[in-house]
């Protein structure tokens, strides 16, 4: 019969430190993500930084992030070695010195590091969703946010993980679920009066997904699930979930760099000024007998 020289703890707990070292594999896929986009944004906005004002702004955001990134990405690593290296035959295991060692100093900098994140991110968010509701009227737009930054301020403001974990994901679900609606009503409104060629620039597949974030709400989706049923998945998924977020942040600031994202005044995508002149009559017969005009206009963001 063959020796025996596995773990000599429960299998449950066997089972959640495999999903935990899981978390740092998918940590690291989605830290080398955000870097390989990190390079690509900071080129664009680097050579745009002398014309467009906010491409200065936009690079030290960016930089922020990578930064604070990797401070959370070290602090994994060593929080890893920790578990499985330096007390590898702690009493109970791997993942009771895990539990225990929460509110040591590594766990502390990188859910500090993670938190923020969390919230730089976020903001970002609601700021898209401001300047996409921003056309239907600044208090409208107003009123829009009004929720998602009172569930992100509870969230920090409380400094609880627990509620920090179940917040924030919410928050981001309200947002995401805003911005689609918006982009949606106005694509049937182009539509109209237009033609599908124009409905169809605003709200493409890849316009939905990267303008909302929306692989990033998905995550977040998957894990207030994993979490209610107390599966042991959950772990590997909030770390996915931090990824997500950033990986999102990144495309949308590049779409922004290209020219190609929502702006305050949506008549102006894709290099293409869209100006809707309704004749004298078209007051009195709801909007019958309009002309347009569709004049060329380099694209900026504002």
């Amino acid at each position: 019969m063959a020796s025996y020289f596995g773990p000599q703890e429960p299998a449950p707990i066997v089972t959640l430190e495999r999903y935990f070292l899981a978390t740092d594999y998918v940590s690291g896929i989605g830290y080398g993500a955000q870097g390989v986009l990190y390079f690509i944004c900071a080129r664009y906005l680097w050579f745009q930084r002398k014309t467009r004002r906010t491409s200065a702004f936009a690079l030290a955001y960016i930089t922020l992030l990578l930064l604070v990134s990797s401070v959370a990405q070290v602090a994994q690593a060593h929080r890893t070695q920790l578990v499985f290296v330096e007390n590898r035959n702690f009493p109970g295991g791997a993942w009771v010195y895990y539990e225990q060692s929460l509110g040591g100093t590594v766990s502390m900098i990188g859910l500090a590091a993670n938190m923020g994140l969390l919230s730089f991110t976020e903001v970002f968010m609601i700021w898209r969703c401001w300047v996409v509701w921003f056309s239907v009227g600044r208090h409208v737009a107003r009123l829009v946010i009004v929720l998602p930054v009172l569930m992100l301020i509870t969230a920090v403001t409380t400094g609880i993980l627990f509620l920090f974990t179940l917040a924030h994901p919410a928050s981001h679900i309200v947002v995401t679920t805003l911005i689609v609606a918006r982009l949606i009503a106005y694509r049937r409104r182009v539509q109209r009066t237009l033609n599908s060629a124009h409905g169809n620039a605003y709200t493409s597949l890849i316009t939905i997904i990267i303008e909302s974030a929306a692989p990033y709400s998905i995550i977040c989706l998957a894990c207030l699930i994993t979490y209610g049923v107390g599966s042991p998945v959950n772990t590997p998924f909030v770390s996915a979930s931090i990824a997500a977020q950033q990986i999102s942040g990144y495309l949308l600031i590049a779409r922004i760099a290209h020219g190609q994202t929502w702006q305050k005044d949506p008549s102006t995508h894709h290099g293409v000024e869209v100006k809707l002149k309704a004749s004298a009559s078209s007051d009195s017969q709801l909007g019958s007998g309009r002309q347009y005009s569709s004049t060329a206009k380099p694209m900026g963001y504002e």
